[in-house]
């Protein structure tokens, strides 16, 4: 019996909520355990979608005409550094087999496409890229 006693402690100890591995809070630390599982670019804005159906998004600053960086929105309730970089044509990357993202044209060549690196909870940085239809590339001015 005494030995039961002396265990009820430990018993109720593991019973105890650690805060700082279930879920983050309102402002904006991540929870543990979501990843981004698929992103959207537009010209203007970048959506995440997180693995627990959550969506965060990056708008593009005034001002900035070409690619950008910043932090997710906190409503979210994840604060994902990202950057979001345009590019169109250029070569196809060596070995690839197969374009899921539709970013190759008919002729092997890359389309217009939007190359967003996000750092994810897990503090890895994953590049996501996605085509850009109907996209208008303006040649910056020179001087």
């Amino acid at each position: 019996m005494r030995r039961v006693l002396l265990l009820c402690p430990l018993l109720l100890a593991a019973c105890v909520e650690t805060g700082g591995l279930s879920t983050g809070g309102a402002e904006g630390t991540p929870r543990f355990g979501a990843s981004v599982v698929d992103v959207t670019a537009r010209p203007s804005q970048v959506t995440f979608r997180m693995a627990d159906g959550s969506r965060c998004i990056g708008e593009r600053p005034e001002g900035e005409r070409s690619g950008w960086s910043g932090v997710t929105d906190e409503a979210c309730g994840y604060a994902l550094p990202y950057s979001v970089s345009f590019s169109r044509g250029g070569q196809a990357r060596r070995f690839t087999i197969e374009d899921p993202g539709g970013t190759l044209t008919g002729g092997g060549q890359a389309g217009p496409r939007a190359e967003v690196f996000v750092t994810d909870t897990d503090g890895q940085r994953r590049l996501f890229v996605r085509p850009l239809r109907n996209a208008v590339f303006e040649d910056a001015p020179t001087g």
